[in-house]
């Protein structure tokens, strides 16, 4: 019956391998394109919305704005700003 000690050692060489072989991996890329610079119309000219359609509200510092969830289904990220700073929005 083996020691606990190689188990061990046997257990942490495995680990050590498959976080070596994680890292060599080349990362796989969104199969979306963001949107950077988003651009926006009054609610009441929204035709495109139906009222069952998915929104995503922000509001801050006195700005409110949606985002239409069939486009963050479709784009992936919208990168936009705020009052006080970056923000995106992903869904």
């Amino acid at each position: 019956m083996p020691s606990i000690w190689k188990v061990l050692a046997f257990s942490v060489g495995l680990a050590v391998s498959g976080v070596g072989f994680a890292q060599n991996k080349a990362p796989e890329t969104m199969p979306y394109t963001a949107v950077d610079h988003p651009e926006f119309v009054r609610a009441s000219e929204a035709s495109f919305l139906s009222d069952t359609d998915i929104v995503i509200g922000v509001s801050n510092v006195g700005v409110t704005k949606a985002y239409s969830g069939a486009d963050l289904a479709q784009h992936g990220v919208v990168h936009d700003q705020m009052p006080d700073g970056p923000i995106a929005i992903t869904w």
